[in-house]
C-alpha cells in the first residue's frame, strides 16, 4: 500500500501545478482537445469526397460527327455528353476548342478532360473491329496524381458504360427487328388464312368443274351416238336421192330434149322463110286477082261473074296477104322464143346433169331426222355440261385470286434479307476503349504523393526545430539594445541554418534514396529550402503572438493544411471551408511549386508558386518582428528548452 500512497502524494504535487499556473490548465484543456480536433479536421475533409465530385471541374470536348447506321442517324458523343450532365460524375464543363480545354489541365485549372473524337460513332457502333471506338482522356498526373487516378478509373468506367449502352442500343434493335418479325409472322398467318380460304374455294370449284367435266363426258358420249345415228340417217337421205337420180331424165332423153329445142328453133326459121315466100305468092296472087278482075270485066256474058269472083279472089288474096305477113311477124316472135328456149334447154340439161351428180353426193351422206334430234340432243346435254364447268371454272378462278393475294401476302411479310449484326465478335462486345493521354507523366505513386509528404516533412522539420530553443527569449546582454529586426533575424538565424540543411537533406534523400523525378533540380531544391524558411518563420510567428500555445495552433494549421492543401486528394472533393481556405494557406502553394518542378505540371506555373511561399515568407517575418513581446533573460535562463 505503501506503492500507491507515494504515488498519489507525487500526484497531488503534480497537480499544484495546475492551481500554481493557469495557463498550464488552458494548456492542458488543449491538449485533451487537439487529437479529437486534429482527428475531426482531417476525418471531416476525406469523409465523403464523392459527394464533392461536381465540384472536381473536367472539359469534355465533343467532336463526334456521328453515323447513320441501319438508317438510323446514331450520335454517341451527344450520347455521353448528355448521360454525364444527368449523372453529374464530374463537373463537366462543355468546351469548343480542344486546344483551350487541354490548356486548361495543364495549368490545373481542370482535372482532366474528355475528348470524344470527330469518328467515334462511325468507329464505335458498327463494332468491325474490338476498341474501334477511342475516347481520349487528357490528364497532368503531376497537377494532383489523385485526380489522375480518378480520371483513369472514370475512363475505364465510362468505357464500360459507353460498351453497355451500345450493347443496349443493338439489343434495342435486334428486339425491335423481333418485333417487326412479329408483326411480319403476324402479316404470314394472315396470308396463309387466306391461301386456306383460297384453297378451300378451289376446292369447291374444283369439284364443281368436275361434275361439269361428268356432265360433258356424258353429253359428248350422247353426241357420239346422235353422229352414228346421223351417219345411217345420211345413209337414208343418200338412198333417197339415189331413188330421186333414178327418177330424173336420162342423159339421151335430154339431148333429146335439147335436140328437139334445137330442131323447134329450125323449124320456126323455115316456116319464117316458108311464110315469107308464102307472102309473096299472095301477093302475086293478089296483083293477078285484080289484074284478072280488070281483065275479064269486059269479056261479055260471063265476063262480068268472073271479074266479080276475080275481084273477090283479089280480095282474098289481100286478106291472105295481111294475115300471112301478122303470121309472119308471129313467127318471128316465136322464132325468137324458140331460140332462146333452145338455149335455155341446153343450159337446163346441164344443170340437171350436175344436179344429178350432187343428189347422188348427198344420198351417200345425209342422216335421217331421228338421228339429226338425237345429234341435238346430245349437243344441248354438251352445253349444260359445258356450263357447268364453265361456273366452277370461274369459281375456281376466283379461288385461285385469293390464292395469288395471299401468296403476295405472305411473299411481302417474308424479309427480302436477313438483317445480320455488323461487325465481329470482339468488336461488338468491347467497341470502345479509352486512350488515356497524360502530361507531367508521374511514374508511380511514390513520386505522386511525394509533394504533399515532403511539405509535411518539412513542416515536422521546422516544428521540431521550433522546439529546441524558446523562441520569445533573448539573452538580455545581447538583444537589449538590438532593433526588432536584428532581434528576429539574430533568433532566426540559427533555427533557419537548421532548417535549410534539413531541406537539402530531404532534397539529396529524395533523389539519391528514393529516386523520385525531378525534371527541374534547381527549382524542386529553391521550393524545398523556401519553404523550410517560410514554415519556420510561420511556427516564429505564431509563438511570438500567442507563445507555447503558438506551437499547438501550428499543430493545428498543419492538419488544417494536410486537409486543405490538396495534397492527396483534389481539394474541391473537400468542399465547404476547406475548399474556401486553400488558397490562404502555404501548403497549396508548397505542393503546386513541387509538382511545378518535379514533373513539369500547372504549365510552368512554378514561378507564380513559388512566388506565393516567398510572399508568405515576408508576411509572417513581418508578423514575428512586430507582434508580440521578446522576453530578454539572464545568462543563466537562456538555455534550451528541451531538457537534455
Amino acid at each position: 500500500m505503501q506503492l500507491f500512497a507515494d504515488a498519489w502524494t507525487i500526484v497531488r504535487a503534480e497537480l499544484t501545478l495546475l492551481h500554481r499556473f493557469p495557463k498550464l490548465r488552458i494548456s492542458a484543456i488543449g491538449v485533451t482537445l487537439i487529437p479529437a480536433l486534429y482527428a475531426f479536421i482531417y476525418l471531416a475533409s476525406v469523409r465523403d469526397p464523392s459527394a464533392h465530385m461536381t465540384e472536381l471541374h473536367a472539359a469534355v470536348v465533343n467532336q463526334d460527327q456521328g453515323v447513320v447506321y441501319r438508317e438510323q442517324a446514331v450520335n454517341m458523343g451527344q450520347d455521353i455528353v448528355k448521360t454525364l450532365a444527368e449523372k453529374k460524375t464530374f463537373g463537366f464543363i462543355p468546351y469548343d476548342n480542344l486546344d483551350a480545354a487541354q490548356a486548361a489541365v495543364r495549368r490545373g485549372e481542370l482535372a482532366f478532360a474528355l475528348v470524344i473524337p470527330r469518328d467515334f460513332s462511325a468507329n464505335a457502333v458498327p463494332g468491325n473491329q474490338a476498341a474501334g471506338g477511342k475516347l481520349r482522356i487528357y490528364l497532368s498526373e503531376g497537377n494532383n496524381y489523385s485526380a489522375a487516378g480518378m480520371a483513369r478509373r472514370f475512363a475505364a468506367e465510362l468505357g464500360h458504360q459507353v460498351n453497355i449502352g451500345l450493347n443496349e442500343k443493338r439489343w434495342s434493335l435486334v428486339l425491335s427487328t423481333a418485333a417487326g418479325s412479329a408483326d411480319k409472322v403476324t402479316q404470314l398467318r394472315e396470308g396463309v388464312n387466306a391461301l386456306q380460304k383460297g384453297a378451300h374455294q378451289l376446292e369447291g370449284g374444283l369439284k364443281q368443274a368436275d361434275a361439269g367435266a361428268s356432265a360433258l363426258a356424258l353429253g359428248n358420249a350422247t353426241l357420239g351416238s346422235a353422229v352414228e345415228q346421223l351417219t345411217e340417217g345420211l345413209k337414208q337421205i343418200g338412198g333417197g336421192l339415189r331413188t330421186m337420180d333414178q327418177q330424173r331424165p336420162a342423159d339421151k332423153d335430154l339431148a333429146a330434149l335439147k335436140s328437139g329445142a334445137a330442131d323447134l328453133a329450125n323449124g320456126h326459121a323455115g316456116l319464117g322463110q316458108g311464110l315469107q315466100e308464102l307472102q309473096g305468092g299472095a301477093q302475086k296472087l293478089t296483083d293477078g286477082a285484080a289484074k284478072m278482075r280488070d281483065d275479064t270485066r269486059s269479056i261479055p256474058l260471063v265476063g262480068g261473074k268472073v271479074s266479080d269472083g276475080a275481084g273477090q279472089l283479089a280480095t282474098g288474096a289481100g286478106q291472105l296477104s295481111a294475115g300471112l305477113q301478122t303470121a309472119q311477124k308471129g313467127q318471128a316472135q316465136l322464132a325468137d322464143g324458140a331460140q332462146k328456149l333452145s338455149a335455155n334447154v341446153a343450159k337446163l340439161t346441164e344443170g340437171m346433169g350436175a344436179m344429178g351428180a350432187g343428189i347422188h353426193t348427198m344420198a351417200t351422206q345425209l342422216p335421217p331426222d331421228t338421228k339429226l334430234t338425237e345429234l341435238a340432243n346430245g349437243a344441248h346435254n354438251a352445253a349444260l355440261g359445258a356450263k357447268d364447268l364453265s361456273a366452277g371454272l370461274a369459281q375456281l378462278h376466283s379461288g385461285s385470286r385469293e390464292l395469288a393475294g395471299g401468296m403476295d401476302m405472305l411473299v411481302g411479310a417474308l424479309p427480302k434479307d436477313i438483317a445480320l449484326p455488323d461487325g465481329n465478335p470482339l468488336g461488338l462486345a468491347d467497341s470502345v476503349e479509352p486512350e488515356i493521354e497524360v502530361v507531367a507523366p508521374v511514374p508511380n505513386n511514390g513520386a505522386g504523393f511525394a509533394p504533399n509528404f515532403l511539405a509535411t516533412s518539412l513542416w515536422l522539420g521546422a516544428v521540431m526545430s521550433a522546439f529546441l530553443v524558446h523562441l520569445r527569449r533573448l539573452p538580455v546582454a545581447a538583444a537589449q539594445n538590438a532593433s526588432a529586426p536584428a532581434r528576429l533575424l539574430g533568433k532566426f538565424a540559427p533555427l533557419g541554418s537548421i532548417v535549410v540543411v534539413q531541406s537539402l537533406v530531404i532534397g539529396l534523400m529524395s533523389l539519391l534514396l528514393l529516386g523520385l523525378p525531378v525534371l527541374h533540380l534547381g527549382q524542386y531544391l529553391l521550393t524545398l529550402v523556401t519553404t523550410s524558411i517560410t514554415f519556420l518563420l510561420i511556427i516564429l510567428a505564431l509563438t511570438r503572438a500567442f507563445g507555447d500555445a503558438g506551437k499547438a495552433a501550428a499543430l493545428i494549421l498543419m492538419i488544417l493544411q494536410l486537409s486543405s492543401g490538396g495534397g492527396v486528394l483534389p481539394v474541391e472533393l473537400a468542399g465547404g471551408i476547406y475548399q474556401l481556405i486553400s488558397p490562404w494557406l502555404p501548403f497549396t502553394y508548397v505542393v503546386k511549386a513541387l509538382r511545378a518542378s518535379m514533373f513539369g505540371a500547372l504549365e510552368g506555373g512554378w514561378l507564380a508558386a513559388w512566388s506565393m511561399i516567398g510572399v508568405g515568407a515576408v508576411l509572417m517575418a513581418l508578423c514575428a518582428c512586430f507582434v508580440g513581446k521578446w522576453k530578454l533573460v539572464d545568462e543563466a535562463e537562456h538555455r534550451p528548452a528541451m531538457d537534455i
